[in-house]
C-alpha cells in the first residue's frame, strides 16, 4: 500500500495542480488531524475492554479512502485535489486511530528481550515490499505518462494500493487479542501529562522526539517541490530513485539498529541516529546532483529508521502495559504537532527567504531553509539528549564500542545465514 499509493500522493497533488504551499501541507495537516484521532482509541478501549475491534474498524476504512483517491484524478484538477486531501486526511485519521490499540497488542505479544530485533525484521519485510512497489509503481507511471495517461497511471497504482490493504486487513483480523484489563488508576488526561513533564523521564524523551520532528519537517515538507520544480527532476528515473533510496536502505538498517538497541539499549541508538539527522541538512548544501541526492537519501533512511525505531521500542520499554495506548496517543500527538508546526512554518517562510545569509550566497531559498532546518534540530539535539535517561539494564558503554560491536555482530550473522543456506542447498544436491 505504501509503495504503489503512499509514496506518490504528492506527486499525485503536483499532477493535479496544487499549489506549492498545498503540496507541502499535504505531510503534515493529515498526520496532524489523524494524531488527534488517536486521542479517542485510549478511552474506547478503557470503556470497552477490547481492543481489537478498534483497530479492526481503523484499518476498513482506511482500504476504503483508496477509493475516493482513484476516483480525484479523473475530475476537474481543482475539485480532484481538494478530493485527494480530504480522502489523504482520513487514510491517516483511521490509520493513527488504529495505532494505540494495535500496539497495545503487540506490547503484550512480543517480548522486551527481542522487541528490537523482532521489529526490525518486521519492517525490514515491509520496507523490502516498499521497495519492489514503489519501483513498479514510478515505473509504471512513466509508462502511462509516456502514452498520455497520466491519470490512468495514478489511478492504476492507487487500486493496487486499496487491495494490498484490503489483504493486509484479512490478516490482520486473525491475530490474537490477549486479555486486556483496564485500571482505571493507570489513566491520565494530556494535561495532567504535560504537568509532570518536569519530573517525568517519557514526558522529556516526548517533548525531545516532537522538537527534532518540527525541526527536520521545516524543510522535509517541501523536498518533492525541490525536486520536481525547482531541480525538474523527471518522476522516472530520477524523483522515483529518491523516493526509493530512502526505502531499500532501511532493510539493513532496521536488522542493524535492532540488535543495537536489544543489546546496548535505546538511549544509545536515539544519540547516534539524532545526531545524524540533525547534520543532514547542511550536507544537502554540498551540491544539487543526482548522485548526491540519492546518497543523502540513503543516509536519510538509514539513520531515521533506526530513531523511528528506537523511539517506538523506548515507548515500550518505559510505560507499563495498561498506559501504552495512551502514552502512544500522546506520543504522537505531540510528534504530529511538530510535523504541523514545522510544515506550516517551511511553507510559508519558503515565499520570503531570501537566497541569501550575509556574505554567503545560496542558488535557491530552499537553501536558506535547509540552514535554519540544521540549526534547529542541532540546538534540539543539545538540549534534550541529556534530560532523559535509559529505562533498560544496558552495558555500560559507548557509542563508538557499541556501533563497532553492532557491526561485528550483524556482519557475522549475515554470514553465518550466507554459509547455512550454501550447506543445506549442498545437502539437498
Amino acid at each position: 500500500m505504501v509503495g504503489l499509493g503512499e509514496l506518490y500522493v504528492g506527486a499525485c497533488a503536483v499532477f493535479l495542480g496544487a499549489k506549492d504551499t498545498w503540496v507541502a501541507l499535504l505531510t503534515t495537516i493529515p498526520l496532524f488531524l489523524g494524531s488527534c484521532a488517536q486521542t479517542v482509541t485510549p478511552m474506547l478501549i478503557d470503556r470497552t475492554g477490547k481492543r481489537r475491534r478498534w483497530y479492526m474498524a481503523g484499518a476498513v476504512v482506511q482500504t476504503l479512502t483508496w477509493i475516493p483517491m482513484i476516483a480525484s484524478v479523473f475530475l476537474p484538477k481543482a475539485i480532484g485535489f481538494w478530493l485527494l486531501l480530504g480522502s489523504f486526511v482520513l487514510y491517516y485519521v483511521a490509520l493513527q486511530f488504529s495505532l494505540p490499540a494495535w500496539l497495545s497488542v503487540m506490547g503484550d505479544l512480543v517480548s522486551p528481550v527481542t522487541r528490537g530485533r523482532y521489529f526490525g525484521r518486521r519492517t525490514a519485510i515491509c520496507i523490502l515490499l516498499q521497495f519492489v512497489s514503489g519501483t513498479i509503481g514510478g515505473l509504471g507511471l512513466w509508462l502511462f505518462k509516456k502514452n498520455g495517461l497520466e491519470s490512468w497511471g495514478y489511478a492504476t497504482i492507487f487500486t493496487g494500493a486499496m487491495i494490498a490493504r484490503w489483504s493486509s486487513t484479512y490478516f490482520l483480523g486473525r491475530m490474537a487479542e490477549p486479555t486486556y484489563t483496564p485500571r482505571e488508576e493507570e489513566s491520565f488526561t494530556l494535561l495532567q501529562f504535560f504537568r509532570r513533564l518536569p519530573q517525568s523521564n517519557f514526558a522529556k524523551f516526548v517533548m525531545f522526539v516532537g522538537c527534532l520532528t518540527a525541526s527536520a519537517q521545516v524543510v522535509g515538507c517541501l523536498f518533492p517541490l525541490y525536486w520536481l520544480r525547482t531541480l525538474n527532476y523527471p518522476i522516472w528515473w530520477q524523483y522515483t530513485a529518491c523516493v526509493i533510496a530512502v526505502v531499500v536502505v532501511q532493510m539493513p538498517a532496521l536488522l542493524f539498529w535492532g540488535r543495537a538497541s536489544d543489546r546496548y539499549g535505546n538511549k544509545k541508538v536515539l544519540v547516534v541516529t539524532s545526531i545524524a539527522v540533525a547534520i543532514l541538512p547542511a550536507l544537502w548544501l554540498i551540491s544539487t546532483s543526482i548522485w548526491l541526492a540519492v546518497f543523502l537519501q540513503m543516509w536519510s533512511g538509514f539513520f531515521w529508521s533506526g530513531f523511528n525505531q528506537a523511539v517506538q521500542n523506548f515507548l515500550l520499554d518505559a510505560v507499563t502495559p495498561p498506559k501504552r495506548a495512551r502514552c502512544n496517543a500522546y506520543l504522537s500527538l505531540l510528534q504530529n504537532t511538530g510535523l504541523l508546526i514545522g510544515g506550516l512554518s517551511g511553507a510559508i517562510a519558503i515565499h520570503y527567504l531570501p537566497a541569501d545569509i550575509g556574505w554567503i550566497h545560496f542558488k535557491f531559498p530552499f537553501m536558506t531553509l535547509l540552514v535554519i532546518s540544521f540549526v534547529l534540530r542541532t540546538g534540539t539535539v543539545l538540549f534534550f539528549l541529556p534530560r532523559f535517561r535509559e529505562v533498560r539494564d544496558v552495558p555500560k558503554i559507548g557509542v563508538v564500542e557499541m556501533l563497532y560491536a553492532t557491526t561485528v555482530d550483524t556482519g557475522e550473522s549475515a554470514v553465518n545465514l550466507i554459509v547455512g543456506m550454501v550447506q543445506r542447498g549442498g545437502k539437498e544436491d
